[in-house]
């Protein structure tokens, strides 16, 4: 088992990535602290991981209120004894165009989504330079890589989750800590089932515009968070990985010589 005695916390992992990185860890040896703001999904998850021979306990925490972010680490501490891996997966998505977005939106966005991102990784660090190893892995997105319409808010906390990992990474490094990112494209989280279900033209036109001609699924993102968490990326720091079926690598260029990705 490639996590074997290694304690993990992921916050937002209730649903989608975050569950399905909850799941892979355990499976993987680590002993996890599921968090959610959602208490019933939270302990859903986790005991659906000790059920599958797992260990897991669930805790209720708003990330967006930093004396709960404070706890969510304590817990795991308390709970597991240390912490080896921190995943920041939390998210909170408003829509809209940047002219139009109201202030306390977009406030809440970057509390949840960038804030607690940092405040989470300050105080694990206070633990992982005391046990002089750890990993912290951020859910950035292709969404800070590039713009796109009508998700302002989501676009400048993706791209300062990327920075923030790309500064962690380098300022402990010599402590024995590593932080990365993965940047999931279209993923077949609740949010985008949802977006799917009510506007499947808008899901027919998003799944072609990706080269492999799919959504991925949460699991496929757990298994880049697996690597990163891992000892198997013991030289990894301060990158992301992009994992998109490809939709990043093209231009969005309509072809010129009649190619195309059905050729």
């Amino acid at each position: 088992m490639r996590l074997k005695d290694r304690v993990a916390l992921i916050s937002g992992s209730g649903s989608g990535i975050g569950e399905a990185t909850a799941k892979r860890l355990a499976a993987e040896g680590a002993k996890v602290a599921v968090v959610d703001l959602n208490a019933s999904a939270a302990d859903r998850v986790a005991a659906e991981i000790r059920e599958r021979g797992g260990t897991a306990q669930a805790f209720h925490a708003n990330v967006a209120n930093p004396a709960e972010v404070e706890g969510m680490v304590r817990f795991a501490v308390e709970t597991f004894g240390r912490l080896d891996i921190l995943h920041n997966n939390a998210i909170r998505l408003y829509t809209g165009r940047v002219g139009e977005m109201s202030l306390e939106n977009f406030r809440k966005a970057v509390e949840v989504g960038l804030t607690s991102y940092w405040y989470a990784t300050r105080c694990a660090l206070d633990v992982m330079v005391r046990q002089g190893k750890g990993s912290i892995v951020n859910t950035g997105s292709v969404s800070g890589l590039a713009g796109d319409y009508g998700l302002g808010a989501y676009n400048a906390i993706k791209a300062g989750v990327i920075n923030l990992t790309r500064t962690t990474a380098i300022e402990y490094a010599r402590k024995g800590i590593r932080c990365n990112a993965v940047c999931p494209g279209a993923i077949l989280t609740p949010p985008i089932l949802k977006t799917r279900e009510a506007m499947p033209e808008v899901a027919k036109r998003t799944e072609a515009a990706i080269p492999m001609g799919r959504y991925g699924e949460p699991a496929e993102i757990a298994n880049v968070v697996l690597f990163l968490a891992s000892d198997e990326s013991s030289y990894v720091n301060g990158t992301c990985v992009v994992a998109d079926g490809g939709l990043t690598a093209h231009t969005g260029i309509p072809s010129v010589a009649g190619a195309g990705p059905d050729w």
